[in-house]
């Protein structure tokens, strides 16, 4: 049971009532929004750097394979600026390949 001086004090620092600031609450669920696609869109970042590294491991396996490949490797020894050039193709090609812009993007939409 509440005393008066409980009942006094509880009333004089409630707030006063009012109607919710539908501006605060629009902003509050537009961030939100923003939130979810930011992570979403983080997600997407983070698998498709797995993605190339894999790709990129790959290739320098498949390279070093074909580098100790007996003819391969006896024509490299024999003109190594040919075995430059053809590794500086290679790379560049990687390169042009997972520089290329993808579909999705990123794509962010500000709420106003």
């Amino acid at each position: 049971m509440a005393d008066p001086f409980d009942q006094f004090l509880a009333r004089s620092l409630a707030p006063e009532q009012r109607l919710p600031d539908r501006r605060f609450v629009a902003q509050v669920e537009a961030r939100i929004l923003l939130e979810e696609q930011l992570e979403r869109e983080r997600r997407a970042l983070v698998a498709n750097v797995i993605k190339q590294l894999i790709a990129l491991l790959a290739v320098a396996a498949a390279a070093w394979m074909i580098g100790n490949a007996g003819p391969v490797a006896e024509a490299f020894a024999q003109t190594p600026a040919v075995g430059l050039l053809l590794l500086l193709v290679a790379f560049g090609f990687v390169v042009a390949l997972f520089s290329r812009p993808t579909a999705s993007g990123l794509r962010l939409q500000l709420a106003s």
